[in-house]
């Protein structure tokens, strides 16, 4: 093909893979806000998801010269969860700290392991070097099509609330902590 076709199928697709995306996305919230939801709990390790969240994003990290850090092979955390849904929060929250993170920056995903003061709850904490968020805008990031003022990346505003819907049906949450300049 002609250098111009080329470019042009290229932009069709990938206008069709955003609305892929965004009909994905309205599927979800969906799901999620139905009052019959509920997830199908099952004992899994967290490193596991964990290290397939970064394979599959793998790609997309290079692209921007950032190196994601998971959890080692034979690193485990056990946890009881939907292997499925857990692995869809994480590649949001990987996705979301490759998306602002400057290149030729790092991306780290960690394991802690639950004691008596977190209910015995296990952790997954995904962190970046990315430019931060304000006391104000933590406040409004995991709500409903809030977009933080961004426009153009492709976002829909939904990720992170139905990341925190699905993480507190599973019987945990979805916390943000940061700073600016301090990803």
């Amino acid at each position: 093909l002609a250098e111009d076709y080329a470019n042009y199928a290229a932009d069709i697709a990938a206008a069709g893979q955003h609305l892929l995306a965004l009909v994905e996305d309205l599927t979800d919230l969906e799901v999620v806000e139905a009052d019959d939801f509920s997830t199908a709990p099952d004992h899994i390790d967290l490193a596991d998801v964990a290290r397939q969240a970064a394979g599959i994003l793998g790609v997309r990290a290079r692209e921007k010269r950032i190196a994601i850090d998971a959890p080692r092979a034979g690193e485990s955390l056990p946890a009881i969860a939907e292997f499925r849904r857990v692995l869809q929060v994480l590649i949001n929250l990987v996705t979301n700290a490759i998306r602002y993170s400057p290149e030729d920056s790092q991306v780290w995903i960690r394991l802690e392991a639950g004691d008596g003061e977190e209910d015995g709850r296990a952790r997954v904490i995904v962190a970046d070097q990315g430019p931060g968020l304000s006391e104000e805008d933590q406040s409004r990031v995991f709500e409903k099509f809030e977009r933080l003022g961004r426009s153009g990346d492709g976002g829909s505003g939904l990720g992170l609330y139905i990341s925190r819907r699905l993480a507190r049906a599973m019987g945990g949450d979805l916390t943000v902590e940061a700073a600016p300049g301090q990803g």
